[in-house]
C-alpha cells in the first residue's frame, strides 16, 4: 500500500487552465507515482467541469467554497486582529481547518501549495494535530512578497497603499513560513535569491520548474503579418499592469509605424480595464480560447511584456515551445534558467521594446523570426521538459526510483 500524503491547493488544479493548475497538477502527476495523494481544495465556482483527469490520480480531490463577501471580511479580520496578510484571511476556509485537525494524524506528509495554505498546517501543528514525525513541505511557487513589492511600485493611490500593506506583512510572513516548514521548494533561481538573500530566510530551498505542455506544435503555420499576440489570465493582476501600461505606451507608437498591425490578447476573466484598450485601433480581445496554439503560432511575434510579478511566467514558456518569437521584458525573462537571450527577445524599458518590436515586424526579418522560435523551443525542451521536472520533484521529496 502507498503510503499517503496531503496536499493542500489554494485553487481547484484541474482542469489544467492557466499557470496555478500546470504547477499543481505536475505534483500530483509525479507523486500519484509514489504515493497515494488526497487533495484538499478551495474553490469559488460552481461549474461542474470533467475532474476524471484528477481524481483518477488521487485517492481523493476535496472541495471547500468559500463565497468572495466571506473571503473580503476573513482578509480584514486577519489583517487587523491576527496581524497576518490579508491573502493568509482571503484564502481561509473554516471547514477545510476543521477536515484537517480531524484528519492531520493520518498522513507523515502534508504538502502546502504556495504560502496562501500553509497557515493550514501550521494551525494544525501550533495545536497538536500533527502526528509527531509529520513532515511539512511548502511549495512557495514564488516570492509572493517580491510580487507585492513590484506592484506597490508601479501603483497609485489606494491600491499603492493596500499593496505596500500587504508586501510588508507578506514579507515577514512568507519569511517565518519558509523558516518553519521541514523543506521547501520554488520556482526559479531569481525567488530563491529572493527568499534566501533578500528576505535572509534560514532555509534552503530546492528549485522545480514548471513543465511545459504541447498544445499543438505545427512548424508549418504560416505567420502573420504585423501581428501581436498575448496570452493569460486577464484579471491577473500582473498581465492587466502589463497589457494596460503596454498599449498605450509601446503599442501605439507601433500602429503609428505600420498602419496593419493587429494586437490580440487572449484569455478568460478579462477586466473592464482590459475591454476598455479595444478602443484602441487594432487592439482585439479575444477571450478565453479552448485552443489558443493555433493563433499563437500565427502571430508575427508573442510578447511579454511584464513590469510586474514574480516567479515564471507559463505564458513564456508555452509560447517558446510552440516555437514562437517572444519578446518581453527583464521581469518576464528573470524567472527562466540558463537563458542566454538568444531564445528571447529582451527589453530593458518601454524604448527598447519599441524598437525591438519595431525592428523585428518588419517582413524581411521572417527568418531571424524563425530561426529564434526554433531555439526557443530546443531551450524549453531542454530545461523545462515533464522528464527533467519530474526529476526535480524526486529529489525534494527524496524520492529514491531504484527501489519504486
Amino acid at each position: 500500500m502507498k503510503e499517503k500524503i496531503l496536499m493542500l491547493c489554494y485553487r481547484r488544479p484541474y482542469p489544467v487552465i492557466s499557470g496555478a493548475e500546470i504547477r499543481m497538477f505536475q505534483f500530483i502527476e509525479v507523486l500519484s507515482e509514489y504515493y497515494r495523494v488526497d487533495v484538499l481544495y478551495l474553490d469559488e465556482s460552481h461549474d461542474e467541469p470533467d475532474l476524471s483527469g484528477l481524481t483518477q490520480k488521487t485517492g481523493f480531490a476535496l472541495p471547500f467554497r468559500v463565497s468572495k463577501f466571506r473571503r473580503l471580511v476573513q482578509s480584514a479580520f486577519a489583517y487587523v486582529f491576527d496581524n497576518k496578510p490579508l491573502q493568509i484571511g482571503y484564502f481561509h476556509s473554516v471547514s477545510m481547518q476543521k477536515w484537517i485537525n480531524a484528519h492531520a494524524k493520518e498522513y507523515p506528509m502534508i504538502l502546502c501549495m504556495h504560502v496562501r495554505t500553509v497557515e493550514y498546517a501550521l494551525q494544525a501543528k501550533r495545536k497538536g494535530k500533527l502526528s509527531p514525525d509529520c513532515k511539512l513541505y511548502l511549495d512557495g511557487i514564488d516570492a509572493i512578497s517580491m510580487h507585492y513589492l513590484h506592484t506597490y511600485q508601479i501603483s497609485k493611490g489606494i491600491k499603492k497603499i493596500i499593496n505596500g500593506m500587504e508586501y510588508r506583512r507578506m514579507k515577514q510572513y512568507e519569511k517565518t513560513a519558509f523558516e518553519t516548514v521541514d523543506r521547501s521548494t520554488l520556482i526559479s533561481e531569481r525567488d530563491r535569491e529572493y527568499i534566501v538573500g533578500e528576505l535572509k530566510a534560514d532555509c534552503s530551498p530546492k528549485l522545480i520548474y514548471n513543465y511545459a505542455i504541447d498544445f499543438g506544435y505545427n512548424p508549418q503555420i504560416t505567420q502573420k503579418p504585423y501581428t501581436l499576440f498575448f496570452m493569460g489570465k486577464m484579471n491577473y493582476q500582473p498581465n492587466v499592469d502589463a497589457i494596460t501600461h503596454f498599449v498605450p505606451a509601446v503599442y501605439d507608437r507601433l500602429k503609428a509605424d505600420f498602419p496593419a498591425l493587429q494586437f490580440h490578447i487572449a484569455g478568460g476573466y478579462a477586466t473592464d480595464e482590459i475591454k476598455k484598450l479595444q478602443s484602441h485601433d487594432g487592439v482585439k480581445v479575444c477571450g478565453f480560447i479552448d485552443n489558443p496554439s493555433e493563433e499563437m503560432q500565427k502571430a508575427t511575434l508573442v510578447v511579454a511584456p511584464m513590469i510586474s510579478g514574480s516567479g515564471l511566467q507559463n505564458k513564456i514558456v508555452q509560447a517558446m515551445y510552440l516555437g514562437c518569437p517572444v519578446v518581453t521584458t527583464t521581469i518576464g525573462a528573470d524567472g527562466l534558467a540558463d537563458v542566454r537571450k538568444e531564445e528571447l527577445l529582451v527589453a530593458e524599458d518601454d524604448e527598447q521594446l519599441y524598437q525591438i518590436l519595431k525592428t523585428y515586424l518588419a517582413p524581411d526579418k521572417e527568418a531571424e523570426r524563425r530561426l529564434i522560435g526554433n531555439r526557443a523551443r530546443e531551450y524549453i525542451m531542454t530545461h523545462y521538459s515533464y522528464s527533467n521536472v519530474k526529476k526535480q520533484i524526486e529529489e525534494a521529496f527524496s524520492i529514491n526510483t531504484k527501489d519504486v
